[in-house]
């Protein structure tokens, strides 16, 4: 006989919080100490003192010879693919289930983005759907790292260089991630990462572009440093970039070099307890796992993903579940994102762009986005093997409840 759940007058599984986020203590403290008292708070001349090292430090960690600091995942993309010559009219594949940000930054510059399926094995870009999407008018292919998955870079990388289109990683999701031992971002010609409050490193805002091509790198210097070209302060020419001020300050870097330091346990820890969940998840009837690649060599991820089986628990609604889990005192989430085309944001039909996704439609990522997805928040698993215990326990206890009918 299955317990009472928590949301129907039951004891919830657990009582106590789960490790709060961001973590911080006298380290950031004295960096950022260090900044103030230097009176050289600003990311002019660019890239700065702190900025330039952690963007080194960065870009090595990934296995990326360059890296460019700015200040936000989003600007990260859009100068990106400015710098990989993405213009007005041009079209840039993304994958539907991804957070805005990606396909927004095509739009920013006037390119058109193309919305592609995702593979129901991993709720990343789908490479069978990126081959029939590319066009005449295809400029460039953006793959997301979702949750702790990676998108097949072996098959993307292969089909992008067939039909000579650059690749540009969104890795707000991946930092410390490796595929077939190389770094997240420096797969790619280019890969973008985000320090947004929530990622896995953060100074509240901030972004990275990393790329081994030092062309690619000079293009991102300047963009986002008002079109000059590095600390000179004289502009590009004859290119007449048009840039943005797109710099990051030294209290920012300066707390991302701490949290860089921290980021390799942390990787660690998170593995091994998403791992030790995926395993309990197996044995549970009503959820199941996204696969697991080999190819993935070290695990990271911003959040974990599991599949819900409306199917194997009495048609019980996914959002029904998270509420469960919630009063179960699991803090997990359902659609974190739902197709990007759904959106009226991505409705224009003023001039200089003009879309309609009207017709679009993605089962694999509209399935994943309203009846299966379950998402738990990555600190969740910086805790003890006893606090993902709690985790299946509350999983196996919801489900078990519905199971029964």
């Amino acid at each position: 006989m299955s317990m009472p759940l928590a949301i129907e007058g039951g004891a919830p599984v657990r009582h106590e919080p789960f490790p709060s986020w961001p973590i911080h203590d006298e380290q950031e403290v004295e960096a950022v100490r260090e900044v103030l008292e230097s009176g050289n708070w600003g990311g002019f001349p660019s890239p700065n003192v702190r900025a330039a090292r952690f963007a080194q430090a960065f870009a090595s960690y990934h296995t990326a010879r360059y890296g460019i600091c700015t200040t936000s995942g989003t600007t990260a993309l859009q100068v990106a693919l400015k710098a990989v010559s993405v213009g007005p009219g041009d079209e840039v594949i993304v994958p539907a289930l991804t957070f805005m940000a990606t396909a927004a930054a095509a739009l920013y510059i006037g390119a058109v983005p193309v919305f592609v399926d995702v593979d129901p094995d991993t709720w990343c870009l789908d490479p069978d759907e990126l081959e029939k999407a590319i066009s005449e008018r295809t400029r460039a292919v953006v793959p997301v790292h979702l949750g702790s998955r990676m998108a097949d870079m072996d098959r993307i990388m292969a089909l992008a260089r067939r039909y000579s289109l650059p690749v540009i990683e969104d890795c707000a999701h991946m930092h410390g991630g490796f595929w077939r031992d190389r770094g997240a971002g420096s797969i790619g010609d280019l890969g973008c990462f985000s320090f947004q409050s929530s990622k896995l490193m953060t100074a509240g805002e901030g972004g990275m572009i990393l790329t081994s091509d030092e062309g690619l790198e000079e293009r991102c210097q300047s963009y986002i440093n008002c079109g000059r070209v590095r600390s000179n302060d004289g502009y590009v020419s004859p290119q007449e970039i048009l840039g943005w001020n797109g710099r990051m300050t030294e209290f920012q870097a300066a707390i991302l070099l701490v949290h860089l330091k921290r980021l390799p346990q942390q990787v660690k820890v998170r593995a091994e307890n998403t791992r030790y969940l995926t395993d309990r998840l197996r044995e549970i009837e009503g959820v199941a796992t996204l696969k697991e690649d080999e190819r993935m060599t070290v695990r990271s991820g911003y959040g974990f993903f599991f599949k819900y089986c409306p199917e194997a628990c009495g048609s019980v609604p996914r959002d029904t579940f998270v509420a469960a889990l919630q009063a179960e005192g699991i803090p997990a989430s359902g659609a974190l994102y739902e197709p990007v085309y759904g959106s009226p944001l991505f409705g224009w039909r003023d001039a200089p762009i003009q879309v309609d996704y009207s017709e679009t439609r993605c089962p694999v990522a509209e399935r994943a986005a309203y009846m299966e997805s379950v998402w738990l928040p990555h600190q969740l698993f910086l805790g003890t093997r006893q606090e993902t215990d709690d985790i299946a326990a509350a999983i196996e206890k919801v489900a078990a409840a519905w199971r029964a009918g």
